[in-house]
């Protein structure tokens, strides 16, 4: 049987771990005698078992072969398809909404964008288990395609350290099919059970530190997808005090570089957590942006003439360390101390501070958003190269680390993936303000969908966006935005690139 599931297209492979996944929220629903939800959920689960056994029946005499970019554009057909299915149940449940509505939920979900289009409280509980759970395994799959699919291809930030300039893509046209089943079996093999074992750790934790358990494994799944969903209870409430944000923000570790879980390391060489490119610059943007917010609240605080006891300023500081973290990482969590931070010092932080650290993003081959942290490190050395070449014409750039030398020399391909996307941004920027949002609400929609970053919207300041009322050509559009950043633009354009096809 394992042999068979092995040799399955991707994208069915996708599809049936979808509907054997169903039975969880429909176990769930049975156990509190909720048994309508648990009847759609168990119902759904066993037609899309049946679906793809007779698909697999169908096709079980045919050759089937895959290479890289078949494989990228399973992936990408996934995310179009597969929450068309995911959704099914969920429309059954909610009955008093449109398919679009629900379709659009469960693609921010699967995507891990986390974009909240149904108030909370219009939700069972059963809802929320699936949509952090469906949000969980589109961080999964993340981690698998990165290391299998993505890697051997130089693509999804891999291209920047590739060594060879000339030929960053498409290296892997050699590997066969029964290597590329290889690769994803292993990869899974590897990565998954970290995975799950780094949810269940953190699970325990927050409840043990006093967090309802329904709600702990929501923000536990939550953290290590970065969907940013939270469930019936926002995390500013969770309940775990400084202690549970500390633990939150050490797993935070695995959205900013894949060096914390994967055996594999950058350029193929031993580089420790401390050398790692990626980790070093995410952690100067998290301890430089919190202490200025923590200087900015200080002196309104101080202009106000209001309390500046030791307490309520490490509560403050606390508070700007740990929301920072969140949105570099793209999850969006908000710290239970921000609020207080905020009106401590009746200052309002800016939205445009957050958008902009999910437009860094975290580390490349995570379940993170955005531009990426390797990305922008590249371009760091590009810039210093060239400041270095003002000073002197004819100097040769050369350095004796051989990682720096590969990410400058990585910098133009970064600058190329950073010019798209801003054009992205901008492109739907105006597409959206053409649908009828004014310039304020269409950016943001805009960057909250292509890095990933649904509770962008939330912080945003700008109210309710409308969401539900919007035109379903305005959903579609954002869908097709959380699709394309979660795949990102250059692994798009490689997949239409003639030669890929040729390949």
């Amino acid at each position: 049987m394992q042999r068979h599931f092995e040799h399955l297209p991707f994208v069915l492979k996708l599809m049936l771990i979808g509907a054997v996944s169903m039975w969880l929220p429909a176990i769930f629903a049975l156990v509190h005698e909720e048994f309508f939800q648990a009847r759609m959920f168990f119902y759904t689960g066993v037609l899309g078992v049946f679906a793809v056994v007779m698909i697999a029946m169908v096709i079980s005499n045919r050759d089937l072969t895959e290479n890289g970019f078949q494989q990228v554009i399973h992936l990408g057909t996934s995310m179009v398809v597969l929450p068309l299915f995911l959704a099914i149940p969920m429309y059954d449940i909610i009955g008093n909404t449109t398919f679009m509505n629900v379709y659009l939920d469960m693609a921010g979900a699967y995507t891990t964008t986390g974009l909240q289009v149904f108030a909370p409280e219009r939700l069972p509980d059963s809802v929320h288990l699936w949509r952090a759970f469906v949000a969980w395994q589109g961080g999964a799959l993340m981690w698998v395609v990165a290391s299998a699919i993505l890697a051997p291809l130089n693509l999804g930030g891999f291209e920047v350290s590739a060594g060879n300039a000339g030929h960053r893509v498409g290296r892997s046209h050699s590997l066969t099919t029964q290597d590329r089943h290889r690769l994803l079996s292993r990869a899974a093999q590897r990565l998954l059970p970290g995975y799950f074992g780094f949810t269940a750790s953190l699970w325990m934790i927050l409840t043990f530190l006093g967090s309802p358990s329904f709600d702990a494994l929501i923000y536990a799944m939550s953290v290590m997808s970065t969907s940013g969903i939270s469930g019936p209870n926002s995390f500013s409430s969770a309940q775990a005090g400084f202690l549970g944000e500390a633990c939150v923000v050490a797993f935070f570790i695995f959205a900013l570089t894949r060096i914390s879980y994967s055996q594999e390391r950058v350029m193929q060489r031993n580089t420790s957590l401390f050398q790692d490119p990626e980790f070093r610059l995410a952690a100067t943007i998290i301890l430089v942006l919190p202490t200025a917010l923590f200087v900015r609240h200080w002196l309104g605080a101080y202009v106000d003439d209001t309390d500046t006891s030791v307490l309520t300023s490490l509560q403050a500081l606390w508070g700007g360390i740990f929301t920072v973290t969140s949105f570099l990482t793209t999850t969006g969590f908000v710290s239970e101390f921000w609020g207080e931070a905020q009106a401590w010092s009746g200052l309002e932080t800016p939205g445009f501070l957050f958008m902009g650290l999910a437009l860094i993003g975290g580390g490349v081959a995570t379940t993170a958003g955005g531009v990426k942290l390797l990305r922008v490190y590249s371009l760091y050395l590009s810039i210093l190269r060239e400041l270095d070449r003002m000073e002197h014409p004819s100097s040769v750039g050369q350095s004796r680390k051989h990682l720096r030398a590969d990410l400058r020399a990585g910098g133009f391909i970064a600058w190329v993936f950073f010019m798209l996307f801003v054009v992205a941004i901008a492109a739907f920027t105006m597409v959206f303000a053409w649908f009828g949002l004014d310039f304020e609400h269409a950016i943001v929609l805009a960057i909250s969908a292509l890095t990933t970053t649904g509770p962008l919207i939330d912080v945003s300041g700008l109210g309710d966006f409308g969401i539900i009322a919007m035109p379903w050509v305005l959903k579609s559009l954002v869908i097709f935005a959380m699709i394309l950043g979660r795949l990102e633009i250059l692994v798009v354009l490689a997949i239409m690139a003639p030669s890929a096809w040729r390949r």
